[in-house]
């Protein structure tokens, strides 16, 4: 009875998560439907907590206090400088591949499962980029996955595995930043055996057996292995020369799924031009989710950045490195003129992928015809901070304890946990500023436009001013889902419920937007 009273909620919820429901402004629901979605949500919610409270917490969830006192956090800060001490930028490019093979053993990432998503098809290549840059003070390195998400706990064992590297290299920071395909081999463990990984899992707890993530051994082994490559690649190929930025409107291919409508409309370029005339290396900045299989499927594919990339190296012959932005639910428009690509078409007889194909190629050459508005100083600021996010979903405390949350997670009570994350604040020359997020962050949280307080089903403001108003007129670009992979973060008082909206599923709670955002002004605080 147990098992069956699982398999009905955790069913329920998971298609929840796969399904892209109509977001609905707030007036558009009546006070009953509004009523009997929150209760419903609560219902829902209690009945997995219950389930979860019955079963252990894994041994490695440390209380809070315990945490902080064995953990060597990877809070950064450089000095804060105004003008530039150096001449020119230094930078180094590498890139690899990050399959082995065997990608048809590894389950793939995107939506939750109660199926076992094993990958049935291999279409295109996933990637690592790297770049290390520096402004002659110390040398940051950027690396860019082809995957659905990495946890803050696979950033750190990263950085511990480059540690004596990075001492020896003066680099300052490695950051790590997922492209979010959810056509990708799952590097971020919640898409395995759930239901089996759930009934195991007491047990194992109990035992102090660690529980399985949907993470595939060999895969990831052999990921660790490339971005550590690429990243001595990158540190020992940099060369000076100069940084550029521009950006183009690219809102005609952009659809924001959820009220507020809030989008960043830009695409944004940083191109490296060496002195020394070798290749040029681009970094671009766009908000728009990797979704163009879906959410459920089992094709493995990187999706639009693969035909980005493929655009770029052979119309401009430059390296190419993509990092998401603030895409809470920014996905792609296609609109009714985009032309499935004929050659993909008849090469994979899959219209759904031709047509990514086609849009990965507008984007690259949306790319290409940036205009360079400024010429960045060499001046890299650069802080970090970490920080707790209250975790009351259940769903996701369930899946955790069932070893398919990857996060690492502390206890903040009696069956209260947090997500431990990083928060990050970056400038560029004197005129860019950059946000540094662990998740998929609301872009109003960045650029304003946020859920007032009639909009809202709580009746409540949110109380923070956007981050662009308080960045000294700089122009602000968000790096999301870097450094860690907390799921979506909504404004508090845009939550609702998951049995009419798709993100509230995905999210350690209600509270995430304001932790980051209280994070993140703490950390300016501290450096401006």
């Amino acid at each position: 009875m147990k098992k069956r009273l699982i398999a009905i909620i955790l069913s329920v919820a998971m298609i929840f998560s796969a399904t892209s429901l109509p977001a609905l402004a707030a007036d558009e629901f009546t006070a009953s439907e509004i009523t009997l979605n929150t209760l419903g949500e609560k219902v829902l919610q209690g009945l997995v907590g219950i389930i979860a409270g019955f079963i252990k917490a894994p041994n490695k969830w440390l209380s809070e206090d315990k945490y902080f006192e064995t953990t060597e956090l990877y809070d950064t800060k450089t000095e804060f400088a105004d003008e530039a001490q150096a001449e020119y930028w230094s930078l180094g490019y590498a890139s690899d591949s990050l399959q082995t093979g065997n990608e048809l053993e590894c389950y793939v990432g995107g939506s939750l499962s109660v199926t076992k998503k094993l990958a049935t098809a291999v279409y295109d290549d996933q990637r690592v980029r790297t770049v290390a840059i520096s402004d002659g003070r110390g040398i940051h390195v950027f690396v860019a996955l082809d995957c659905f998400g990495f946890a803050s706990s696979e950033v750190y064992k990263v950085r511990d595995m480059l540690a004596d590297f990075a001492k020896e290299n003066n680099v300052v920071s490695i950051n790590i930043s997922s492209l979010h395909q959810h056509s990708c081999v799952d590097t971020f463990g919640m898409n395995g055996d759930l239901v089996g990984a759930l009934f195991l899992s007491p047990a194992r707890n109990i035992l102090g057996i660690e529980n399985p993530s949907g993470q595939n051994e060999a895969f990831m082994n052999n990921l660790y292995e490339k971005v550590i490559g690429t990243v001595k690649d990158a540190v020992k190929s940099m060369t000076e020369g100069e940084l550029y930025y521009g950006s183009v409107d690219i809102s005609e291919y952009i659809r924001d799924k959820r009220d507020p409508q809030v989008i960043d409309p830009n695409l944004n370029r940083f191109r490296f031009v060496p002195n020394d005339g070798s290749k040029e290396t681009w970094i671009v900045n766009l908000a728009i989710h990797t979704v163009g299989l879906g959410a459920g499927g089992t094709k493995v594919s990187a999706d639009y950045p693969y035909y980005m990339e493929k655009y770029i190296n052979e119309k401009a012959c430059a390296n190419f490195m993509m990092i998401q932005g603030a895409e809470l639910a920014i996905t792609s428009e296609y609109g009714e003129d985009l032309v499935a690509d004929e050659e993909i078409l008849n090469q994979y007889n899959d219209e759904g992928y031709a047509r990514l194909a086609t849009y990965g190629y507008i984007l690259g050459e949306f790319a290409c015809s940036v205009q360079d508005s400024k010429k960045i100083d060499p001046i890299l600021n650069y802080a970090t901070s970490t920080y707790l996010i209250p975790t009351e979903n259940q769903i996701l405390i369930l899946a955790g304890k069932g070893g398919l949350l990857t996060n690492t997670v502390v206890k903040t009570g009696f069956g209260k946990y947090s997500v431990v994350s990083e928060v990050g604040y970056m400038e560029l020359g004197k005129d860019i500023a950059v946000v540094i997020a662990g998740g998929e962050l609301a872009p109003e949280i960045a650029f304003g436009g946020a859920t007032t307080a009639e909009e809202s089903w709580s009746g409540e403001e949110w109380s923070f001013e956007p981050i662009k108003d308080n960045v000294n007129g700089r122009t602000l670009i968000v790096f999301g889902i870097t450094n860690d992979q907390t799921g979506y973060m909504l404004t508090d008082n845009s939550w609702r419920s998951f049995l009419c909206e798709n993100e509230e599923i995905v999210t350690p709670g209600p509270q995430a937007g304001s932790a980051f955002a209280t994070a993140f002004y703490g950390l300016l605080d501290s450096v401006r």
